[in-house]
């Protein structure tokens, strides 16, 4: 899984690997941008059943991803998740 963790991050710099964790950070425009990406991210997290801790303010979105059934660590899911979100901020 490590080398998933690394290929993920090297793809995408917005994501970070620490203590047990898959975070990504994002700044927006305002508000808006951000309720919007909200939003979206939750209609995402549902689709995949597989929803990460998220954290927002003015312009600011985080996301935090482990998966909870296997003992709060980083799993494909967790992978396939972070891929969509960045997919879903490239937009």
């Amino acid at each position: 899984m490590e080398q998933k963790i690394e290929e993920l991050i090297s793809r995408h710099p917005e994501w970070v690997y620490a203590e047990g964790v898959l975070s990504g950070s994002w700044k927006v425009e305002n508000f808006v941008a951000v309720r919007e990406l909200v939003s979206a991210l939750c209609v995402l997290a549902d689709e995949l059943n597989h929803h990460p801790t998220v954290t927002f303010g003015y312009n600011t979105l985080k996301v935090d991803t482990t998966t909870h059934d296997a003992g709060n660590t980083v799993t494909q899911k967790d992978i396939d998740l972070a891929l969509r979100i960045s997919a879903l901020l490239e937009k």
